[in-house]
């Protein structure tokens, strides 16, 4: 695909389900949310701004912390939720690798499972350089290595349901290795000053919660168009039975490494 169709495609597949990805998914990583808003002292007053942004969950963490707020994602029904959950917050549509915001004007850039989906990585990373202030920290977050991720087991379930998936811009995992997320932000000219491990826990009541984050998904919308919503639901069903206890509800422990760099 041609970068203007992966675009369009992630625009669609990200805007499939967004209250469910708001309510049910996105809350899920709030520990991680919290880490990274703690490691780059977001306080009263900071300018901040959330790459890939969503719903606007992490958005409103920092705004409840006093800071202003400025986020960008591809997704309209993604932002309508973000303007929502905090009025008066600059949300805008754009796109990674060309951010819709002037120079030097944030002092934290926020990117959570965003470089990832950027069509390229290294130049999505030299744009929140551009946009931050002298001495302003960068900080990214990504899944860790597959296999240290329960949840790798559902994301692999709805990819075989795929048959040619193409370069549509899915890649969950393209920067989980030990350096991956450390050798972007090097190569883009961000002097890496923290780097760490964090595991998080998505905690559902039950199969049917679960179903419907995953499918909120990107993973998800692109496995339903291909297969259609039962067969989904039937493969991620059989997919989250270890994750079980004795109550129904649904643990999965993933691990997430992040890194935080400043501009000098």
């Amino acid at each position: 695909m041609n970068s203007a169709t992966v675009i369009t495609e992630q625009r669609l597949l990200w805007s499939t389900n967004p209250r469910d990805w708001s309510e049910i998914a996105e809350p899920q990583n709030r520990p991680l949310f919290a880490q990274l808003l703690d490691v780059t002292e977001v306080r009263p007053g900071t300018r901040l701004l959330d790459i890939a942004c969503g719903s606007g969950f992490a958005a409103a963490l920092a705004a409840a912390r006093g800071a202003h707020v400025s986020g960008v994602d591809i997704a309209p029904a993604l932002l309508a939720i973000a303007c929502e959950r905090t009025p008066g917050a600059d949300f805008r549509e754009g796109q990674m690798d060309e951010l819709p915001f002037a120079d030097a004007l944030f002092d934290v850039v926020f990117a959570v499972n965003g470089f990832q989906f950027a069509l390229d990585p290294q130049r999505a990373v030299k744009e929140a350089g551009r946009v931050l202030v002298p001495a302003g920290r960068l900080a990214a977050a990504t899944f860790a290595e597959p296999d240290r991720n329960e949840g790798t087991v559902i994301h692999l379930a709805m990819k075989t349901l795929v048959e040619d998936g193409g370069d549509d811009g899915y890649a969950p995992y393209a920067l989980s290795s030990a350096e991956g997320l450390k050798r972007v932000m090097e190569d883009a000219g961000i002097e890496v000053i923290q780097s760490g491990e964090l595991p998080v826990t998505w905690s559902y009541p039950d199969t049917e919660t679960t179903l419907r984050a995953f499918l909120a998904s990107a993973g998800g919308a692109r496995a339903v168009r291909a297969a259609g919503a039962d067969r989904v639901r039937a493969v991620i069903t059989q997919a989250i039975t270890p994750f079980h206890d004795a109550s129904g509800a649904v643990s999965i422990r993933n691990l997430f490494r992040y890194v935080v760099g400043v501009k000098r």
